[in-house]
């Protein structure tokens, strides 16, 4: 099994270096421009006195750490094009848990962003005067967990998307508001007005990309988010398996 999840993984990197590098330099674009202008912000509040209950410091490497790792804190697979592109129908015909190919796939996917921008990144923080090593070692757990949760999800909006007859892309766009906002990815938890951050934090979408962040930057602690964290992978991952076998079958009858 690890040989052909790493055989599948080795595929999908291929598949997204294969019309060269280049191709990729628009995304990395595309994620400095989003990254320059809210390390900007974090640093105008900070001059102007704002109070929040996180450090400067920890919303820069907040932020930063989040453009690091963006694929894994808010995981996004194929999933959303299975319904109308016969997708569903080739992970059922190769000798390999569906599950699984679904995971080493997107991991593949992961692998050039973060050789081509996360590592380089992550080499020029001191530069900047960002800290990015974490503040506990807990945070490797944490991350490991989220991603979880991400894969979870994916399936989860897969059965909604199946269960909706194909309609992909609005439950894509949905599923991206939703998960974007009530992850805590783009706005820390911490920095959340009247006591929102207490309830945000232990709704199932909080054990994603902002418990891990949380714990990398010393915003909250490990002994606090990793047992919400594994709650809510439980519950999720159990949820989501068994709507999967429920709706498998009416996504093949709606068929590619």
């Amino acid at each position: 099994m690890i040989r052909k999840f790493g055989a599948t993984a080795r595929i999908a990197m291929q598949t997204k270096t294969g019309g060269g590098v280049l191709y990729l330099v628009p995304d990395i674009v595309m994620k400095v421009v989003y990254l320059v202008p809210l390390l900007f912000i974090w640093r105008t509040l900070a001059e102007g006195g704002y109070e929040v209950e996180m450090s400067v410091s920890q919303l820069l490497s907040y932020t930063y750490v989040n453009a690091l790792f963006a694929d894994l804190t808010v995981v996004s697979t194929f999933l959303s094009a299975w319904d109308y592109d016969a997708r569903s129908m080739e992970m059922f015909t190769r000798p390999m848990p569906v599950f699984a190919q679904i995971i080493s796939r997107t991991v593949g996917e992961w692998m050039p962003q973060l050789f081509l921008f996360s590592l380089p990144m992550f080499l020029a923080a001191p530069l900047l005067g960002i800290r990015v090593l974490p503040q506990t070692l807990w945070a490797v757990p944490s991350l490991v967990l989220c991603a979880s949760l991400g894969f979870a999800f994916e399936i989860f909006f897969c059965c909604i998307t199946i269960r909706l007859r194909n309609v992909s892309w609005p439950t894509y766009l949905i599923r991206s508001a939703v998960v974007s906002f009530f992850s805590g990815t783009v706005i820390p938890f911490r920095i959340l007005p009247f006591g929102m951050d207490r309830w945000m934090q232990y709704q199932p979408f909080g054990s994603m990309g902002g418990a891990f962040l949380s714990v990398y930057v010393g915003s909250a602690s490990a002994a606090e988010v990793i047992p919400v964290q594994l709650f809510w992978n439980v519950a999720v991952w159990t949820f989501a398996a068994v709507w999967f076998q429920k709706s498998r079958e009416r996504m093949v009858s709606f068929g590619g």
